[in-house]
């Protein structure tokens, strides 16, 4: 059975609109998610701003490497020479 890993996302809320960031770049399992998600709220001085949420993460997105096609490889092959 595979645990379920969560990312936590953070949600800003400015001027020009609302702004989301994952926090620390990481993933963890739920226990270890809320325990830190629950700090972070506590921590958290502009509750009026900045705000805390749990996002479940895909595994078949994260764990599976990503394969470049043909195509991609060739535009990197004509982009190597520089045109000016």
């Amino acid at each position: 059975m595979e645990t379920k890993m969560f990312f936590i996302i953070e949600k800003y809320k400015g001027y020009g609109g609302d702004r989301y960031s994952l926090h620390s770049n990481s993933m963890w399992d739920l226990t270890i998610a809320v325990r830190k998600l629950l700090a972070l709220d506590t921590l958290n001085e502009d509750k009026e701003k900045t705000s805390y949420h749990l996002q479940e993460v895909d595994a078949q997105i994260v764990n599976e490497p990503l394969v470049l096609t043909d195509e991609v490889k060739e535009d990197k092959q004509e982009n190597a020479e520089m045109p000016f």
